[in-house]
């Protein structure tokens, strides 16, 4: 078994407080004003937010307009960050966000502003365990567990 037998994407989706009013987020221009102008922004310091620090910000246009405001969050998940208010717009990945409570997540980022994160499984050479992992692997990659994957919200990868 290799790492091409399973593996899934996370896409990096936007995020508020919970009840607070929830920004278009359908185009490219509706993300640039949702950074312009929301007061404060965070980001995580994960691949996503990386992307969104280096590039993303940039590309829309804004960063410099979010310099002063926003942040990128070190060991600790963006939503707990507006959870307690500390932000008013934030960025993560979406399976990062959906186990915290007290946030809204509006949705992901357009199809031409997202990077996605992949993640795939490998049975290590010297396991002590090969049977159990290639079993593991090959119930992840087949078609039961993709209600599952989905409900953590990563995207299982096409078979």
């Amino acid at each position: 078994i290799s790492t091409r037998d399973w593996s899934s994407d996370v896409c990096s989706s936007d995020l508020v407080p919970a009840g607070a009013p929830r920004p278009a987020l359908a185009t490219e221009d509706d993300v640039r004003q949702a950074f312009a102008s929301a007061p404060s922004v965070a980001w995580s310091d994960s691949a996503s937010g990386t992307y969104i620090q280096n590039e993303l910000l940039s590309r829309l246009g804004v960063a410099q307009a979010v310099k002063d405001k926003g942040r990128q969050i070190p060991a600790t998940p963006v939503g707990e960050i507006l959870a307690r208010h500390e932000a008013a717009f934030g960025c993560q990945q979406r399976s990062e966000l959906q186990p915290v409570p007290g946030i809204d997540i509006v949705g992901d980022l357009p199809d031409s502003l997202q990077r996605t994160t992949p993640y795939a499984a490998a049975v290590v050479a010297a396991s002590t365990h090969m049977a159990q992992a290639r079993a593991f692997i090959q119930f992840m990659a087949g078609p039961a567990s993709r209600p599952i994957i989905s409900a953590t919200g990563l995207e299982p990868a096409s078979p």
